[in-house]
């Protein structure tokens, strides 16, 4: 199961062969021993006492959530535990919205699942909106759940403020992005440095999915458009050259005005 959690005597932070290396369906990966906790992601599960590989991709370890998965490119989106998803509403019902995320169901988001959200005070989401919200049930068996409610242990502001971390995002525009770039762009421990190369041309607002969508709000629609650009063009270049590729964007952009 996605998102399943397992507890067992062993490292926090494990030294496996084969973490950040391909592999490939039937795979092992590692012991639940190896593991003082660990949340099994998208194409892991666990066969006894062995975590198995289910798909081809690059194994991953995010220490913060102790959670491992196998990254992989892929037309559909898998839903996993903790992953955080930019969603379209396609349906509206008394108790819940269902939205699209990019899986092979839509995901169901109660209406109550908001920061400070109750019965009489609480979003009203029309048809087409877009939200920002992460992952809370993710199994083979059942329909994802998604919430736009703070998870434990992170400070969390009415969706009334407009300053949720979760919830509508309002404005701007959302695109494709590849899923391993989008885990890039949402590293928050590491500096990304086609993002401060696109803050120091001007300020943007954006939120990234694990779900390969990416939103961007800028005051100046020149500056969504070169950012998007960017975002996508970076992989290509070295990442030493990223500054650069941001620059010669933003002088291009600046001639055609």
């Amino acid at each position: 199961k996605m998102g399943t959690t397992l507890a067992a005597d062993g490292p926090c932070a494990p030294n496996l062969p084969v973490l950040d290396c391909p592999v490939f369906p039937g795979d092992a990966l590692a012991k639940v021993g190896d593991f003082e906790r660990v949340v099994l992601g998208s194409g892991v599960v666990r066969e006894g006492d062995v975590l198995v590989s289910t798909r081809v991709g690059i194994l991953r370890w995010d220490a913060e959530m102790a959670r491992l998965w196998v990254q992989t490119e892929q037309r559909r989106y898998v839903a996993a535990q903790g992953d955080h998803v930019i969603g379209v509403v396609v349906g509206t019902h008394a108790d819940e919205y269902r939205v699209d995320i990019g899986s092979a169901a839509a995901a169901m988001l109660p209406v109550l699942s908001f920061d400070g959200a109750t019965k009489r005070n609480r979003p009203h989401l029309a048809g087409g909106a877009l939200v920002y919200a992460r992952v809370v049930v993710a199994n083979k068996d059942m329909d994802p759940e998604i919430s736009c409610a703070a998870p434990p242990g992170v400070s969390s502001k009415d969706w009334v403020t407009g300053e949720s971390l979760f919830g509508e995002l309002q404005g701007g525009h959302t695109f494709s992005c590849p899923a391993s770039l989008c885990a890039v762009l949402a590293l928050e421990d590491e500096e990304c440095p086609v993002l401060e190369a696109l803050s120091q041309v001007s300020p943007f607002e954006m939120a990234v999915g694990n779900n390969g969508r990416v939103w961007i709000n800028a005051r100046e629609p020149s500056m969504a458009i070169l950012a998007q650009q960017a975002m996508l063009l970076c992989h290509t270049y070295p990442v030493h050259d990223h500054a650069r590729l941001v620059h010669e964007l933003a002088t291009a952009c600046r001639s055609d005005r």
